[in-house]
């Protein structure tokens, strides 16, 4: 029970938090906001699969990123680029393995040269405010397992560092000012912690910068906008919009982000849709086209029910292909297909129609520098 002292001040915290969310911004005003972009590019379809892609095939961490996005972050595709100096590899190689013990002196030296050579990313990484803090912590139990193994750690090289996070933001802000669009969304993003009593005007600057975030093809603020105006009705197992106005807002900006080719939107609109979607959907299509192996785990969770299998035999076949070819693992044949249902010969008629539809793949990477480690993976 709480005792006098601690109830005022819990019950006075309570009155703040009660007023300040009766005056917040009322999110259905967001809503004329967005209805000059929503006409203008409602319609609009991209046939460029990467146009909202932060890699293209010809960039160097492409293959890497493209493996990391499926589940098979291969390091070794890392290794000859650190070795012809790519920064952002070593950082890339450095978050990726931050919590596996017996490379701690590794990991911290490969961070260190990368933030040594300007490496904003590396910066906020050995930074006090950088996710991998939890893991870097001096008392934190991989810290201390580590010394335990007698891992030499770099002692010339701060972890968990106030000046190393005061270092990322000042290099993340001349990203920003070279026209990086997710270094631009991190700095709103800090602005808006910095400063979370929100006023009318500072919430139509920050709907305006989503919206011409947006016009450059990245939407991920879009994404995390539309995330925060929904949420998820567990009785009936579906997605629903805080108000019909503004689940009406999040479908039509989902629908414009998905016809410009990115993966979490054609996967939302999925969701949102998966009790009255048609296997037939062209969103299916679109998903597999650019390699989304959570496109097809809705396809086949959908149509391929346990006890009320909609797909044939073929078809279950077919997608389990598919997202075999995607994420090298066979996961989906072992839950969803019944062995001996198809002779030899209708297999091997099947594999080949996968590779014609495998060959045609056009990879989409929707994972940037910012993205969350819990979200690196397509699920």
């Amino acid at each position: 029970m709480l005792t006098y002292s601690r109830l005022t001040p819990f019950l006075f915290g309570l009155v703040v938090a009660f007023f300040l969310s009766a005056c917040a911004p009322d999110r259905q005003d967001d809503i004329p906001l967005f209805q000059s972009y929503i006409k203008e590019n409602i319609n609009k379809i991209s046939d460029d699969p990467y146009i909202s892609s932060y890699v293209r095939p010809e960039d160097e961490m492409f293959e890497y990123l493209r493996k990391l996005q499926r589940g098979q972050g291969y390091r070794t595709i890392l290794e000859p680029l650190i070795e012809r100096g790519n920064i952002e590899a070593m950082v890339w190689m450095g978050r990726g393995k931050v919590n596996q013990i017996e490379d701690r002196g590794e990991v911290i030296a490969l961070l260190g040269k990368a933030m040594k050579a300007g490496d904003p990313l590396a910066a906020l990484a050995l930074s006090s405010g950088g996710e991998e803090c939890w893991w870097f912590g001096k008392g934190s139990l991989t810290s201390l397992a580590a010394n335990d193994l007698g891992e030499e750690i770099p002692s010339n090289i701060e972890t968990c560092s106030e000046e190393n996070w005061n270092k990322a933001q000042q290099g993340i802000k001349k990203l920003a000012d070279k026209g990086d669009l997710s270094a631009q969304y991190y700095l709103l993003e800090r602005q808006r912690i910095d400063n979370p009593e929100e006023t009318r005007e500072s919430r139509d600057f920050y709907i305006k910068e989503i919206i011409r975030l947006a016009e450059g093809y990245y939407y991920k603020p879009m994404m995390d906008y539309v995330e925060s105006i929904f949420h998820r009705d567990r009785r009936h197992d579906r997605l629903i919009g805080n108000t019909p106005e503004l689940e009406k807002l999040g479908v039509e900006l989902m629908t414009i982000a998905a016809n410009h080719n990115y993966i979490p939107a054609i996967n939302f609109l999925i969701e949102y849709q998966w009790e009255t979607i048609d296997a037939n959907d062209p969103l299916f299509n679109r998903g597999i086209m650019l390699g989304s192996q959570n496109t097809v785990t809705w396809l086949l969770n959908i149509f391929a029910k346990q006890f009320e299998k909609e797909f044939s035999a073929e078809e279950i076949y077919f997608y389990s292909s598919i997202f075999e070819f995607i994420t090298g693992s066979d996961d989906m044949f072992s839950r969803k297909y019944e062995e001996g249902s198809l002779s030899e010969k209708e297999r091997q008629k099947i594999d080949a129609e996968v590779v014609k539809v495998t060959e045609q793949i056009t990879p989409m990477v929707y994972i940037d520098r910012f993205t969350d480690r819990t979200n690196w993976v397509d699920r």
